[in-house]
């Protein structure tokens, strides 16, 4: 989770209604570019986030009021209206990509848009409820202030200061929000609202000028040259006093909420269990999975690829003489080793993300021969932040900003240091290059195409990209001399196959908790604790954990197709080159725009 967790990336935007009419001279990218500029100026934060905000808008946050989302509703319709007045069939090379893609997006938002407890905000990486322990504002708002809102000088500051001083009653739309879904029986797992809940009150527990918004703002302001010492006191000071009067008082009355409703929740189910809750999570997965698979279907691909991947991990596991015991003791064994294992000390910390920066740079010297376009933005490598740790998985990537001002960021979680070596260069092939970085950072470079193709991430996609990077690398002898590493890829593979079963399991199969958990730890080995992570995280963002496998099947199959069809004239680097150098597309679309290279090549 662009993150909304954060990875997955796409960005939060409110698409508004076109303009009256097209002209004749007008194309169709340029019709887009029209309705995505006014999405900018319609969304403080994406403007933030995507570099572009002026003084009047990184001053303010966005408008997250019931009011917004029936007007929402209308300028969805609206917009999608003017796209469909262009004629397909007589648009050429990039604008009949374009044209697919755009109305798939504004197709499938509004399905989700539709239910009358639907949030105020589009739903492209985010959760379904208003308030959880990963999506709600409780974890988002500290992480947009910290990651997005730039502080470049004293402007910024203040900026960032009125932001604080409207926090609160975004906070207050946030339970506006909240209350709505209840009132129509939508609340949230319990374990989500035990999750928010302790998020709030770590974020309460701090007095004003030692909160993380203030300590986000001292951060920054001595990172800048020449602050005079009296200036940045006087601005900490009013981050302080934003905070007292505005951020907290928001934050408290949102967790005496919570609260009052976790009373009556004694349940963590799915979304089966909501109303029209099946019928949400059909729109849910033909939006994250960007196809028209139903449950069923996307759950069966799961059973055969986790058998599938089971064998391959058992032939490794009896290389290394481990053949006593079930996968998961075996696992447990390994990682158990200190031989594998980093101290949890700062020392351990700071050798972990050493070889994180190794495994990048040997990498590195490998990447024209598979790339043409390689990114030009700087990859960095980051912990995560300390009071996000507990809700956020190993690792995740963050976006450049279009403008240059913020590097692609691969974070890593290091509060348990549980994780074995050998998972470390499967994640980093995919959190960084060649799999995020590379698809996010290029396509934001694509300046031909209009600004939401180069900046929208429909998840299969992406998420398809980085699970086909890992394969990618271990194709190229990644692992040759590392059967634990490539242990560690099948561990990630498996990973992504068992969240097709657990999605599935969780939202239409009536699974609990603790079923998906046993199932994840049984075929993964993974730890009970990061298992219980991911499963919480599934029951809020319904459908987007399937998203990576059918992606990652998806690309697979099309290479090999173009390979097939292409014989010895097939080219790994203008394929890539091919897949990347689109944006991010839905799996159909990308079928589409392959099949026609492909007879372009005489295949």
């Amino acid at each position: 989770m662009p993150n909304p967790l954060l990875k997955t990336l796409t960005l939060g935007l409110a698409l508004l209604a076109g303009s009256p009419a097209i002209a004749a001279e007008d194309s169709l990218h340029a019709v887009m570019d029209a309705q995505f500029q006014r999405a900018v100026a319609a969304d403080p934060e994406a403007a933030s986030m995507l570099g572009s905000g002026d003084a009047a808008s990184n001053s303010r946050l966005t408008d997250i009021s019931l009011a917004r989302r029936d007007a929402l509703r209308a300028e969805l319709r609206a917009s999608l209206d003017e796209i469909e007045q262009w004629d397909r069939d007589r648009l050429e090379g990039q604008e009949r990509w374009s044209h697919d893609f755009v109305r798939w997006f504004y197709d499938r938002q509004i399905q989700l848009l539709a239910f009358d407890w639907a949030p105020a905000w589009l739903q492209l990486s985010a959760g379904v409820y208003a308030v959880d322990h990963l999506f709600g504002m409780a974890t988002m708002l500290p992480r947009f202030m910290d990651n997005s809102h730039a502080v470049a000088d004293e402007a910024g500051a203040r900026q960032y200061i009125a932001r604080l001083q409207a926090s609160g009653a975004k906070l207050d739309q946030l339970i506006e929000n909240f209350d709505m879904q209840a009132a129509h029986g939508v609340v949230p797992p319990r374990v989500a609202l035990e999750g928010a809940a302790s998020q709030v009150r770590e974020l309460l527990r701090p007095p004003p000028e030692d909160s993380v918004f203030v300590g986000s703002l001292a951060r920054r302001l001595d990172a800048l040259e020449d602050v005079d010492p009296l200036l940045r006191g006087r601005l900490l000071d009013a981050a302080a006093e934003a905070v007292r009067e505005s951020t907290n008082p928001g934050y408290a009355r949102l967790l005496a909420r919570i609260e009052a409703v976790l009373e009556d929740q004694p349940h963590s189910h799915g979304l089966w269990a909501l109303p029209q809750g099946d019928a949400y999570y059909d729109a849910a997965l033909r939006w994250y999975t960007s196809t028209d698979l139903d449950a069923e279907q996307v759950h069966d691909i799961g059973l055969e690829e986790v058998a599938r991947i089971e064998k391959e991990m058992e032939a490794i596991l009896h290389g290394q003489g481990l053949e006593e015991g079930t996968l998961t003791e075996r696992l447990d064994a390994l990682a158990e080793d200190p031989a594998h294992r980093f101290e949890n000390s700062q020392a351990g910390r700071d050798a972990l993300l050493a070889e994180v920066r190794e495994i990048l740079d040997r990498a590195e010297p490998g990447f024209p021969a598979l790339f043409g376009r390689i990114p030009t933005q700087p990859l960095e490598v980051r912990p995560v932040p300390e009071y996000a740790q507990d809700a956020s998985p190993g690792g995740y990537y963050f976006a450049p900003a279009p403008d240059g001002s913020r590097p692609g960021t691969y974070f890593i979680n290091l509060g348990t240091m549980d994780m074995p070596r050998w998972t470390l260069p499967t994640q980093t092939y995919h959190e960084g290059a060649p799999g995020h970085h590379f698809q996010i950072a290029l396509s934001q470079t694509l300046d031909e195409l209009p600004a939401l193709r180069r900046n929208l991430n429909p998840s299969a996609f992406t998420e398809g990209w980085a699970l086909y990077a890992e394969q990618l690398m271990a194709e190229q002898g990644a692992y040759r001399d590392d059967p634990l590493g490539d242990l560690g890829r099948l561990q990630q593979e498996m990973f992504r196959a068992v969240r097709l079963v657990l999605d599935t399991g969780l939202h239409r199969k009536r699974w609990t908790p603790e079923r998906a958990i046993a199932y994840l730890r049984g075929k993964t080995g993974m730890s009970q604790a990061d298992a219980r992570t991911e499963v919480y995280r599934y029951l809020v963002q319904p459908g987007q954990a399937s998203s990576y496998k059918i992606g990652h099947l998806k690309m697979v199959e099309l290479r090999e197709r173009a390979r097939q069809r292409l014989g010895d004239d097939f080219d790994l680097r203008a394929f890539h080159d091919l897949v990347l150098g689109n944006g991010a597309l839905p799996l159909s679309v990308v079928e589409g725009v392959v099949d026609e290279w492909i007879a372009e090549q005489g295949g």
